[in-house]
């Protein structure tokens, strides 16, 4: 952004840029009257006959956010234009990006990963229970923040969709195809795009679990020697090409999260026990 354009809509100070996508670009700011700081998003459309679009994106995103209150959705404070740009002022949330963390860090533990994905499929269930249910459709390791408390929220809402049962297929192809269920996109064997649903969002939640275990993107195929058998099972049942054959639900991976818990507690105690008991 333009050093004269520093200050913007006469109140927000643009400290500096935090993110850039497809759809736009991300500013941290303060508000110069409360001093609070935001993030702003500035909507991009490089193409004039592309804004009945980038409109129909901004409504999108602001009827998935405006409306919902769970703790790993942001909130959203106000939309404004100027020099015909939309913006979306938005809750600042302090933290990294997960693909970030696996990038420098490299992968999660299994323990950070059940305390990260509990929470994404708890959004997620929160948003598939609305009427009608939001999609998500744009779940991947940069679009999941993580602060230094643990806790988790979900950026770019830009491509996600209210379901309609009425509708044959989705309009257009969204979605990140390193992450995104084969019905976004249509594939090889035939599949085209069809009426996106939870279904898809859940696909993500696998391909987003394997690459934040590994460190690699899903290539179809859960290699259980890089990755522990429960949590193989997990990602395999998240990601099967036919969404009737997946969870159909978050709220059922969540159960199975937790059982990996419960297994990964038994595995620590049991030494100690087997330590006491062989001692007495």
């Amino acid at each position: 952004m333009d050093k004269e354009n520093l200050i913007i809509n006469g109140r927000y100070l643009v400290l500096e840029n935090i993110g850039k996508g497809g759809a736009g670009e991300v500013f941290l700011a303060r508000d110069i009257k409360n001093g609070r700081k935001y993030a702003i998003k500035r909507y991009i459309s490089s193409n004039p006959n592309d804004r009945n679009q980038l409109i129909d994106n901004i409504e999108r995103e602001l009827n998935v956010l405006k409306y919902t209150t769970h703790p790993v959705l942001p909130k959203i404070y106000n939309l404004f234009m100027e020099d015909s740009r939309f913006f979306l002022v938005m809750e600042y949330v302090e933290g990294i990006n997960l693909k970030e963390v696996v990038d420098t860090k490299g992968a999660l533990s299994e323990e950070q990963l059940l305390s990260v994905m509990e929470q994404v499929c708890s959004g997620l269930y929160y948003l598939h229970s609305l009427e009608p249910p939001i999609v998500y459709r744009d779940l991947k390791p940069s679009n999941i923040i993580l602060s230094d408390d643990g806790k988790i929220k979900l950026i770019d809402f830009g491509i996600a969709k209210r379901y309609n049962r009425e509708l044959i297929a989705d309009k257009y192809a969204y979605g990140t195809k390193e992450f995104a269920s084969p019905e976004q996109f249509g594939n090889s064997k035939g599949m085209g795009i069809y009426n996106t649903d939870i279904r898809s969002d859940i696909y993500a939640v696998g391909t987003t679990m394997f690459y934040l275990l590994t460190g690699r993107s899903y290539n179809g195929k859960v290699d259980s020697a890089l990755i522990s058998r429960s949590f193989a099972k997990i990602i395999s049942k998240c990601t099967k090409v036919r969404p009737k054959e997946r969870y159909q639900s978050t709220i059922d991976v969540i159960c199975d999260l937790k059982r990996c818990r419960k297994s990964m507690i038994r595995k620590l105690i049991y030494p100690i026990i087997k330590k006491i008991t062989k001692k007495i």
